[in-house]
């Protein structure tokens, strides 16, 4: 699998305190909610661990405001679904979130090469792949997710496009919008079940 050589699972075994936080804060910002770190976890040496290493982003006040793909503030990458509108760290987290979460959705999005907006439509987590857009996933080391990850994982018209935008030698992969969805189902399996289990349809 991909994924089990790209930067989200490069350094330590995230610990079960640290999937719980993950999965909680996740569903909590999927629902529209804003909780504070302290109702998530007591467990001070793992939020300050989530934080450094770009798992978790917090307000002054320790309120979550990012977490497992989820941000709470604008950014370039959103999803589109019955239940609203939610924005995500990158390119990857909004394809690949209701890929799991077997979500009618949008995936939206911008070329960084050309600035045309992109929207790939999800029919029960099932991307409409039109076999041209290609999704760059960086390798390499990956000390902080969301700035060494998430920050260049985007999705781009072409594989063209990719090749203009993205340096000759880069690390990294270039995936097209199937292989994306099948990435989320994997990174995303722990809050699908969760969801599932508690409302049998997480839309």
């Amino acid at each position: 699998m991909i994924k089990d050589v790209i930067c989200r699972d490069q350094g330590p075994r995230v610990p079960a305190t640290g999937r719980s936080l993950a999965v909680e804060g996740f569903v909590a910002l999927w629902r529209g909610e804003r909780p504070n770190v302290s109702d998530l976890s007591d467990d001070a040496a793992t939020v300050q661990a989530f934080v450094q290493g770009g798992r978790l982003e917090l307000d002054d006040q320790g309120v979550v405001v990012g977490v497992h793909g989820l941000s709470a503030r604008p950014t370039a990458h959103r999803i589109e679904h019955a239940g609203g509108e939610v924005h995500t760290w990158c390119a990857l987290d909004a394809v690949g979130i209701p890929a799991a979460l077997a979500l009618d959705a949008a995936a939206v999005t911008t070329c960084p090469a050309c600035g045309a907006v992109l929207r790939v439509s999800l029919r029960g987590g099932v991307p409409a792949d039109d076999g041209e857009m290609r999704l760059w996933l960086p390798g390499g080391e990956c000390a902080h997710l969301v700035e060494d990850f998430c920050r260049y994982a985007s999705l781009y018209c072409t594989a063209e496009h990719a090749a203009a935008k993205v340096a000759t030698g880069t690390p990294g992969w270039a995936v097209t919008v199937t292989d994306a969805a099948a990435i989320g189902r994997v990174d995303w399996a722990d809050v699908a079940e969760v969801l599932r289990a508690a409302e049998g349809d997480p839309s």
